[in-house]
């Protein structure tokens, strides 16, 4: 069982993905939602080891596309329950072990909610992103998080000088009068 174990290690090392997604959502306090997920896709003919490989994690959602399957799991009590322990055990060791020691501190901060509780927590969480990924990612993704990093201190700066006035979203520790 180990040496299965250490091969899907070795096959998220090569095809496996740990990343944050940023997404644009009016219902969250800062107007983003921050959404982490661990995916390691594969050829539609290798679904029984994506399969066995869900097994062994004990969770995730696979889906199909064309000619690929991928299993996906993007829930923080998963990802904190059962995909970072895993990793822990059976540790990567090409350039992933960098994402996926990012990608942990992240996880962990979201599941603590310190990006909801204390906009440094969402802004740290921002910085620790843009350090994941390295290999291909681009200016424009770069620059978006540099965009969003400002937008989010314009809010903060706003609601410090008018604290709820012109929006519903109050800074934090700030109660509605």
């Amino acid at each position: 069982m180990d040496n299965f174990r250490f091969y899907i290690t070795g096959l998220v090392d090569g095809e496996g993905s740990f990343s944050v997604s940023i997404q644009q959502d009016p219902t969250h306090r800062l107007g983003y939602r921050l959404k982490p997920s661990f995916s390691l896709g594969l050829h539609k003919e290798d679904l029984p080891i994506l399969n066995e490989i869900r097994k062994n994690l004990n969770c995730g959602t696979i889906y199909f596309n064309k000619n690929m399957v991928q299993l996906k799991v993007e829930n923080i009590e998963s990802l904190v329950g059962k995909v970072i322990p895993f990793f822990e055990k059976y540790p990567l060791r090409a350039k992933k072990k960098d994402d996926f020691e990012i990608f942990k501190k992240i996880v962990l901060i979201m599941s603590r909610k310190e990006h909801v509780k204390n906009v440094h927590g969402f802004l740290k969480i921002l910085k620790l992103r843009s350090q994941m990924n390295m290999v291909g990612r681009s200016r424009r993704m770069l620059g978006r998080a540099n965009q969003i990093r400002a937008e989010v201190a314009q809010k903060v700066e706003h609601w410090t000088e008018n604290p709820g006035v012109g929006s519903s979203i109050l800074p934090l520790g700030t109660k509605p009068t």
